[in-house]
C-alpha cells in the first residue's frame, strides 16, 4: 500500500480510524523506503537514522534533552505538531537504553500517522489544538480507560512494535533462536503455563530476540502477541484493555 493522509477517515473526535493491520502496513512501508535491509533478516531497526531521515524530509526537528516528570512519572518522549518537533529524554540515552528504540518508533508513529488532523481534535487540552503529545513511562504501552487520548496510543504503539520488530523477520528470529536453545517442541510459538520451565524458556528465548532487536523483553513480549506468536495459558481471570492491546485483538468500536 502507499500511505495517503488526505484518504484518512477520522473519528467526531478528530482522532484517525485506523486498525492494527493498516498501522502495521504503514510502518513496513516506511522501512521499506527507508531502511528494507530490516524486512530481509533479523536486525536492529536503526530508528534513530530514521528520525535524521525524517528531519529532511518532512523538516521534523529532533533533539535528547531532560523532559521532567509528569507527577513521579518520567516523561520519555514528546512530539510536537505545530513546533514539528520530536524531543527523546536524556535518560534514553544511560540508563534506559533498552526503551530508547521502542520510545523513538513511538514518537515516530505519532508524527506519521497523528500530524494532519490534530487541529481538529476535541478532548481533553486538545480541544485549544495545543498540537503536543507527551509520553511517560507509565503510560507508553497502556490502553485502560479507552479515551481518544488512548487510541492516539494504541495506534503509536502498534507502529513502534512493527517498526522495530517487523513482522517479515520476526516469526524467522523467534524459529532460529528456538533452534539455537534446542527447543524442537512448537517451533515458532511460544507455549506458557503455570509450570517453571515454560517460564524459563520463555526468558531465554526471549532475551536473545530483545539483543537481536535492540528492545526490552516487555516488548518482545507485546510483539509475540501481537502476531499470536505467544499462548498464555496461565491462570488469569480478567483481561485489562492493556492485555487487549498486547493480544492483538480488536477493542469496541469508537461510537
Amino acid at each position: 500500500m502507499t500511505f495517503s493522509p488526505k484518504h484518512l477517515r477520522y473519528g467526531p473526535d478528530g482522532v484517525p480510524i485506523l486498525s492494527a493491520k493498516q498501522v502495521e502496513e504503514v510502518a513496513t512501508e516506511v522501512l521499506r523506503k527507508h531502511c528494507p535491509s530490516v524486512l530481509k533478516q533479523p536486525a536492529m531497526t536503526p530508528v534513530i537514522e530514521l528520525i535524521h531521515t525524517l528531519s529532511k524530509t518532512t523538516s521534523l526537528s529532533h533533539a535528547v534533552e531532560d523532559l521532567g516528570y509528569h507527577g513521579h512519572a518520567k516523561i520519555l518522549g514528546k512530539v510536537s505538531f505545530t513546533k514539528k518537533a520530536l524531543l527523546l529524554d536524556i535518560s534514553l540515552t544511560v540508563d534506559r537504553k533498552v526503551q530508547m528504540r521502542f520510545t523513538a518508533g513511538h514518537e515516530v508513529g505519532h508524527w506519521i500517522l497523528h500530524r494532519w488532523n490534530y487541529m481538529n481534535w476535541t478532548f481533553g487540552t486538545h480541544k485549544s489544538g495545543a498540537g503536543e503529545l507527551e509520553d511517560d513511562e507509565k503510560s507508553l504501552c497502556r490502553l485502560e480507560e479507552r479515551t481518544p487520548q488512548d487510541w492516539l496510543e494504541w495506534q503509536a504503539n502498534v507502529f513502534a512494535a512493527s517498526l522495530v520488530m517487523p513482522r517479515a523477520t520476526f516469526q524467522v528470529a523467534l524459529v532460529e533462536t528456538q533452534k539455537i536453545l534446542g527447543i524442537s517442541k512448537n517451533l515458532g510459538t511460544i507455549w506458557l503455563s503455570d509450570n517453571d520451565p515454560s517460564h524459563r524458556d520463555f526468558q531465554l528465548v526471549g532475551n536473545r530476540l530483545a539483543n537481536i532487536y535492540a528492545v526490552s523483553l516487555t516488548s518482545i513480549r507485546v510483539r509475540l502477541n501481537t502476531l499470536k506468536l505467544l499462548h498464555d495459558e496461565s491462570a488469569r481471570t480478567t483481561r485489562s484493555a492493556h492485555q487487549l492491546f498486547a493480544s492483538g485483538e480488536s477493542l469496541p468500536p469508537r461510537p
